[in-house]
């Protein structure tokens, strides 16, 4: 289901184009508002590619009783598709968005702490995808330091507050490696 190219075929249809020669030339929600200039496309492939994460991770969560590490491995296998979709040649999006839908069935911290983190330095360097990297590395530091009760307030899933820290880190490794282009352009630039 993450293989499926929602950015891909939405700004194929509404504009001709093919998305990944286009704009950033990624395959995600911001990039099909960028290239096609339409609010509504780019918050549809942001409302599918969250969909893209929900649905897998609350079906498999269904069929396997709640067992926390199949449904954040369905959200893993979604994160692969997503970012390196066979369809396109393996080039693909971001994943942030599906990954916030996969978080809605297993538990919320993880998207408060990177949102907050994100805004903080959006507003400090006014740089997307410094953002972006900045949240996804800061927030399992983030999520180790927080209070367990917070965390098993915002928990969604039957999980421990350890088995939530440690997938923290493995999702931020995964959102890592989608933006391996930002961090080449960050480490070079300092």
């Amino acid at each position: 289901m993450g293989s499926l190219p929602t950015a891909f075929l939405l700004v194929r249809r509404k504009a001709g184009i093919d998305i990944r020669a286009s704009g950033s030339g990624n395959v995600g929600g911001y990039n099909a508002y960028y290239v096609t200039r339409s609010r509504l496309v780019g918050l549809l492939v942001i409302l599918l590619d969250v969909l893209k994460g929900w649905l897998p991770v609350v079906g498999v969560g269904l069929l396997s009783g709640g067992d926390f590490w199949i449904q954040a491995t369905a959200l893993g296998g979604v994160l692969i598709g997503h970012n390196y979709p066979v369809w396109l040649a393996f080039k693909g999006g971001r994943g942030l968005a599906s990954a916030a839908g996969g978080l809605f069935g297993l538990g919320v911290s993880y998207m408060i702490v990177w949102i907050l983190v994100w805004t903080a330095s959006y507003w400090q360097r006014r740089d997307i995808l410094r953002g972006n990297v900045f949240a996804i590395v800061a927030t399992p530091l983030v999520i180790f330091l927080l209070p367990s009760s917070w965390i098993e307030a915002t928990m969604i899933a039957r999980a421990s507050v350890s088995d939530y820290r440690l997938f923290s880190l493995i999702l931020s490794l995964i959102h890592l490696l989608s933006h391996h282009d930002a961090v080449r352009s960050i480490v070079r630039h300092h």
